[in-house]
């Protein structure tokens, strides 16, 4: 036995971390089956946060079923400029990435943070964002891409029945860029609406989309709904009177109304959307990004793949968004999406 000033040496403990227990807990919880996030947790958190002004502590559920507590500062604050939001922790950060918070959170697949909104509501709202929506619905429903979309979801949904398209970061469409961004960009005052006409279009694709359904075999109503926290009141109010719902304001219930009959509709969301839904629902269509999962550093993207996702995607096929050569200027950004067609 080894000795050190004549006292018998026990083993060294040093690599038995809370981080690598955790991480080991969580691999083999993933591994059994647990989910990771259920309709309920997610629908009970985003209560909690509208309801922050009344409520000294929030409560979220770890991955093993443990109650936990987390302190609210602004409890009791009427003009808070805190708001607080759900900050997702997926697979990835559970298994592979060390969290920076308490280790009382290492099993927590979601958190409560927030964020300071003073610089966000000092920026303006642009110059009549209504008649900004209203000329890229009309250059959008003239263009070939449109067509082109309206053909591919007759061929792809065929008798499957959609009942809600739920949108999730599609974007605000009122709010002036950040100094920053116009610097960087050399931004005039009359080219700062091209900071929102990416959003703008992609809520007028879901306008399509929604109205195609709704056409579909004579399905009737389709709910059309939209999750982004970064809305405005404007940005709201004018998605309301052009028929959307607005969901999950702090960050998670939208994700609660995903079931087999939704088609759910994501450009570039900051959170871990594909692997949410392999946890709660087959959509019957999905339209979001590709199937990566690190970054040039093996960080994971906040929309990462999992062995979850990947057996998900057993049951869909994919195809790209379809974008015509001739809307390449307006469609840009989509032909980084992808159509997951459950199969």
């Amino acid at each position: 036995m080894s000795t050190h000033n004549g006292l018998p040496l026990g083993p060294l403990t040093y690599g038995c971390t809370a981080w690598r227990e955790s991480s080991q807990r969580a691999a083999n919880a993933y591994e059994n089956g647990r989910k990771l996030w259920t309709k309920t947790d997610l629908r009970d958190i985003e209560e909690q946060l509208g309801d922050s002004i009344n409520r000294q502590v929030f409560v979220v559920r770890s991955i093993d079923g443990l109650d936990i507590p987390i302190m609210n500062p602004c409890y009791g604050e009427t003009k808070s400029i805190w708001k607080p939001y759900v900050k997702f922790k997926e697979y990835w950060r559970l298994v592979k990435e060390q969290p920076d918070g308490p280790t009382e959170t290492y099993l927590c697949s979601y958190l409560v943070d927030w964020k300071n909104r003073t610089s966000r509501d000092f920026r303006a709202v642009i110059d009549d964002p209504r008649a900004i929506f209203a000329e890229v619905q009309l250059r959008w429903r003239q263009s070939s891409s449109c067509a082109l979309l309206r053909r591919q979801l007759g061929a792809l949904l065929g008798t499957k029945k959609v009942t809600k398209l739920i949108c999730f970061g599609l974007g605000d469409m009122c709010r002036q860029p950040p100094e920053w961004y116009m610097r960087q960009t050399a931004s005039t005052p009359g080219s700062v609406t091209e900071n929102v006409r990416a959003s703008t279009l992609q809520h007028s694709i879901a306008m399509t989309m929604a109205e195609f359904c709704r056409n579909k075999d004579g399905a009737g109503d389709v709910q059309l709904l939209a999750q982004d926290p970064d809305y405005t009141p404007t940005t709201e109010e004018i998605l309301r009177d052009s028929g959307f719902s607005i969901v999950g304001r702090f960050g998670a219930g939208g994700f609660a109304e995903i079931d087999d009959e939704t088609l759910v509709f994501s450009a570039f969301v900051e959170a871990p959307l594909k692997q949410i839904i392999a946890d709660i629902a087959r959509p019957a269509l999905i339209i979001s990004t590709g199937p990566d999962t690190f970054n040039n550093s093996e960080k994971a993207w906040a929309d990462a793949e999992s062995p979850r996702t990947r057996e998900m995607w057993q049951s869909y096929c994919r195809q790209e968004y379809p974008v015509s050569p001739e809307d390449g200027d307006m469609m840009g950004k989509m032909r980084n999406l992808y159509i997951y067609n459950r199969t």
